[in-house]
């Protein structure tokens, strides 16, 4: 079966977060070669995961909503992408400044169902690590799913 949109545009965004892990694990590295502050691509996870172990991003459930343009009427889906951060307060906060930056360039390169998606916001926030509340940034990111038309159309493929 043919995946839906939704499925289609979390997957994209999943793989963009394991390309800004690898980008930040190569940073790491280059500051120090003895240790890649746990930026392994397999911390990205394509939902959020049972156990958190910091630091780790994922692809959360997204809201759908219309959204028109002044062209025609549009669905839309719009991701929370979060990703937690370890270490001391200090640490972690100047960790943010790094995953906005990197985490903004790698989100906004992607494309879903042929429309480039739109980054709409991207700031701090706190996440529950299993008792103990770390730094981290939640990026807002909008998959355009479809353009309406007067035809009927779907989310999810209808079978040939």
């Amino acid at each position: 079966m043919e995946p839906d949109r939704l499925t289609l545009a979390r997957t994209a965004l999943h793989q963009a977060l394991r390309d800004l892990f690898a980008t930040l694990a190569e940073a790491a590295l280059l500051a120090d070669p003895e240790h890649v502050a746990g930026w392994y691509p397999d911390r990205a996870h394509l939902h959020v995961p049972r156990q958190l172990v910091t630091p780790c991003g994922w692809v959360e459930v997204p809201t759908v909503h219309q959204s028109p343009t002044a062209q025609a009427a549009a669905l839309s889906a719009t991701f929370p992408v979060f990703v937690a951060l370890d270490g001391e307060d200090r640490a972690q906060a100047e960790m943010q400044d790094q995953v906005l930056a990197y985490g903004f360039d790698a989100l906004d390169r992607v494309t879903v169902n042929g429309t480039k998606i739109t980054v709409q916001t991207a700031g701090p926030g706190e996440v529950d690590v299993g008792g103990v509340t770390a730094r981290g940034i939640v990026f807002s990111v909008q998959v355009r799913l479809l353009v309406r038309t007067f035809c009927s159309s779907s989310i999810v493929p209808v079978p040939a």
